[in-house]
């Protein structure tokens, strides 16, 4: 028997979930934003003049963009007015609002936060605001850095401080972000690793224990069982 499933059998202990390994953000949630009602929460991300605008299957492009190509119909939303703004002039579709308290007077398919919620206030106030926007039937994509990724359990190990963004307030993992949806009406229904595989040290090591892996990507759902907002 392994260590790991040893400590797996001690009562109070469970074993590390088991969920694939992907190298992209948005691959999923590109099949599911084609042709739906999407939502792209936190949608800027960065600069416009230091993001790539243009995308054309070769190029990379904001994950914005990318979702726009594919969605029936796609509305941004981020609190960055300035930013918004360049958007706009550009032809895209978007507004400004703070995803915590937005009221958009409309519903969609998908809602999209990708490497949002690690930056949020009130992460509760977000999930009740998306569960407000959300349609029968629709889901909601996050994608947030995982707790316990490889960098910032060997940089633990060694006493060496992990470099965290400054505008980020906590840290999740599968368990807490579970939880936490659960408490505002939602069922996830699938969770990713996720890790570009830069490092190639990293790599090998994620390769061998996914749950280390940089990020992690949860699907949910509304669940009618739930004690809804």
């Amino acid at each position: 028997m392994t260590l790991g499933r040893w400590l797996g059998s001690k009562k109070g202990w469970t074993s590390t979930p088991v969920h694939p390994l992907v190298r992209s953000k948005l691959s999923r949630i590109l099949e599911l934003a084609e042709g739906k009602d999407v939502l792209d929460c936190g949608c800027v991300g960065a600069r416009l003049e230091d993001a790539p605008f243009e995308y054309d299957g070769n190029t990379s492009a904001s994950g914005h963009i990318q979702i726009a190509k594919v969605a029936r119909s796609c509305l941004g939303v981020d609190i960055w007015g300035e930013e918004v703004e360049k958007r706009r002039q550009v032809g895209l579709n978007v507004v400004t609002a703070n995803v915590e308290t937005m009221r958009l007077g409309k519903t969609f398919d998908l809602i999209v936060a990708g490497d949002l919620i690690e930056h949020l206030a009130n992460p509760g106030e977000f999930l009740s605001r998306a569960f407000a926007h959300l349609r029968d039937q629709g889901y909601l994509c996050i994608v947030t850095p995982n707790a316990f990724s490889v960098n910032t359990v060997l940089k633990s190990l060694l006493g060496i401080g992990t470099q965290v963004n400054a505008e980020h307030t906590c840290w999740y993992d599968p368990t807490t972000l579970g939880q936490l949806l659960k408490r505002h009406g939602f069922a996830p229904i699938e969770w990713y690793w996720q890790d570009y595989g830069r490092n190639p040290l990293a790599s090998a090591i994620v390769s061998l224990r996914p749950s280390l892996a940089a990020h992690f990507i949860c699907i949910a759902e509304r669940d009618p069982r739930g004690n809804l907002p």
